[in-house]
């Protein structure tokens, strides 16, 4: 196994430390051989653009900084009544898994999505990542707008050798059987799991260890002075997790997501030493 990062883990969003904002990805690649990382998983929603020639200068960057980009993350939304947005939104990962052939990432993360009636995330931890579904749909036709969709980006993802990722994330894949309701529905080499080991709050392990067999990529969440958004699950025994996914013969990146208090140098330097140490120990 080897170890990267996200470069969500050095770019927070709006609720990392400030210094955080002014980072960009081209700061973000001399920084994680600085810190002795393998690779990075690049967040689309964090390209400066699009255009050839900034993917080349993205390529460029993990080349000259000994980096791998194993893999892109899209922020997708496939639970939506409105056919019309199912369509933008399969358009949208067609774009990216372009895109990533183009930088050489052989994995895209996906999500399952959701309803989008809880708006407030901390709301939304308080009922363990579950949400109800807009009246007058059920979970089950989210679940079908999903294979519907997962079904066209899969087919256009084998054409570059791409595999598609559904995190086990909040919504409709806040459980296992919600991410295997639909890898199972699309039925598709092109469609395998990332496995994020900090977003189970009911019978974790239990949980990882059903979607451990059809894992491709490892969100390795760590929390370093204490989490941002929630305190469940604050601490994963990462040599538990690396000893099941060493039992199914898995060989890929373990992808630091940082969502702790503490500066994020910090806390990406401790998540590397514990992940070596799960390693060499499990």
């Amino acid at each position: 196994m080897r170890i990267g990062s996200s470069s969500y883990s050095f770019k927070r969003f709006n609720y990392g430390r400030p210094e955080e904002a002014s980072l960009t990805l081209e700061d973000i690649f001399p920084l994680a051989y600085r810190y002795g990382l393998d690779g990075l998983e690049l967040l689309a929603v964090q390209f400066a653009s699009d255009n050839d020639e900034y993917i080349s200068k993205i390529k460029q960057l993990a080349v000259s900084n000994s980096q791998d980009i194993y893999a892109l993350s899209v922020h997708n939304n496939f639970v939506n009544p409105d056919p019309e947005v199912r369509k933008s939104e399969v358009e949208k990962v067609k774009k990216w898994i372009v895109i990533a052939s183009k930088l050489g990432a052989p994995i895209i993360r996906v999500f399952g999505g959701r309803w989008g009636t809880v708006k407030d995330f901390i709301e939304l931890m308080a009922l363990d990542g579950k949400e109800p579904p807009l009246p007058g749909y059920s979970y089950e036709q989210g679940v079908e707008w999903n294979i519907e969709c997962f079904k066209e980006c899969t087919e256009f993802a084998s054409r570059y050798g791409i595999v598609l990722a559904v995190e086990n994330h909040w919504g409709l894949t806040y459980s296992a059987k919600g991410v295997l309701d639909i890898v199972n529905g699309v039925n598709s080499e092109w469609l395998k799991v990332c496995l994020d080991c900090g977003n189970f709050r009911e019978n974790t392990y239990e949980q990882l260890g059903v979607l451990v067999p059809h894992t491709v990529l490892v969100h390795a969440k760590t929390y370093w002075g204490g989490g941002i958004f929630y305190d469940f699950n604050l601490n994963p025994d990462y040599i538990k997790i690396v000893r099941m996914l060493k039992d199914v013969g898995y060989n890929g990146y373990l992808s630091i997501e940082f969502e702790g208090k503490s500066p994020s140098e910090e806390g990406i330097l401790a998540s590397i030493q514990l992940l070596h140490q799960a390693v060499k120990l499990s």
